[in-house]
């Protein structure tokens, strides 16, 4: 039979092997969550207008029928939508002039041009966008998101200004995005005033319409907490389990405790691997601690218990190693419950 010190010893060895893990995987965060700088925005910018016959009031609308590859860690999304431009006279060309304000890349395909029997300029595109937004991951795995797209003119409101075809645009009931549930499509008109003349006194005052196209971008929730936190929850299991072995049997919450740790590391290492976890992600962030939190308190409740033992102690180590375990399930289950009700009460973001 293993004596009482050489467990003693195996338990302690645990308890490196488990510090040792924590700072490795905290290593690993730490690259995970390394920002992207390089931002490209294209667009022709704010232009003087190419003619003194103005369009006016510009009819636009957009059927948004895709929103996929959101990146967490270049806060971007990727939307692909038709738009639609109506208006009179022919020293206007919107696809020229498109802007959609934060953009990154912008891939465009005419998909028809023609003229209405009223006289006015009829013109489709397709259009794929990565367009930067800031993401917030706070709520994860149960974040929402607002998203927008912004499509601003080149021109001063006196000369072009967008109407939104509000009784077309829509977003498509079947659109494409893998792992989230979009809802809540709106869409407005604004003037857009910038705080700078651009080096022109002149340019003060200047205004310019923008088309903004909001969508509310929801993670399908449950199913993703249990894949990314199934290491975590059996993590804490295994400890809770660990105060049911007699306080005596210490070779074997050595190697529960073993087990927890690995289980616990190997899920963060998932988690950070997945770039959409940050400092900012309240319930990922208590997952990870509460679950260490679990091992350690089980490999110090058992040192304790242990040293009750060879005192002498055995009943005062039964009860210390009931009322511990006990208080350490409930204040698991508190816990983890608070942090979970304010993830999906979260607004999106």
């Amino acid at each position: 039979m293993r004596s009482p010190t050489a467990t003693l010893r195996n338990l302690r060895a645990a308890g490196a092997i488990a510090l040792v893990a924590i700072g490795l995987v905290s290593s690993f965060h730490a690259v995970a969550i390394a920002p992207t700088v390089t931002v490209a925005v294209p667009g022709p910018g704010h232009v003087p207008p190419p003619t003194k016959t103005p369009p006016g009031e510009v009819k636009l609308g957009i059927f948004l029928y895709a929103v996929q590859d959101l990146d967490f860690s270049k806060h971007t999304f990727r939307a692909t939508f038709e738009v639609w431009w109506r208006w009179r006279g022919d020293d206007f060309d919107p696809l020229a002039a498109l802007q959609v304000v934060g953009a990154r890349t912008i891939t465009t395909a005419v998909e028809d041009r023609r003229r209405l029997p009223s006289g006015e300029n009829y013109l489709v595109a397709r259009v794929d966008a990565v367009i930067s937004e800031k993401l917030d991951t706070g709520a994860f795995p149960f974040d929402r998101h607002r998203l927008t797209i912004e499509i601003e003119s080149p021109y001063e409101d006196d000369y072009l200004r967008f109407v939104v075809d509000s009784e077309a645009s829509l977003l498509d009931p079947e659109a494409f995005s893998p792992g989230w549930r979009l809802t809540d499509f709106r869409m407005s008109e604004i003037r857009q005033q910038y705080p700078t003349t651009f080096g022109l006194k002149e340019r003060q005052n200047e205004r310019y319409s923008r088309v903004v196209v909001e969508v509310v971008a929801e993670r399908v929730g449950w199913r993703a907490a249990l894949d990314y936190f199934i290491g975590f929850i059996v993590c804490a299991l295994i400890c809770m389990l660990g105060y049911f072995i007699p306080p005596r049997e210490i070779s074997v919450r050595a190697s529960l405790v073993m087990t927890a740790t690995f289980t616990a590391v190997g899920n963060k290492y998932v988690v950070n691997t997945l770039t959409e976890t940050s400092v900012n992600a309240r319930l990922a962030n208590v997952a990870v601690l509460t679950s260490f939190a679990m091992v350690l308190l089980l490999m110090i409740t058992s040192i304790i218990c242990e040293r009750m033992i060879k005192a002498g102690n055995t009943t005062r180590a039964v009860t210390l190693n009931r009322n511990v375990g006990a208080a350490a399930a409930i204040g698991y289950v508190l816990v983890i419950a608070f942090f979970l009700l304010r993830a999906l009460r979260a607004a999106p973001t």
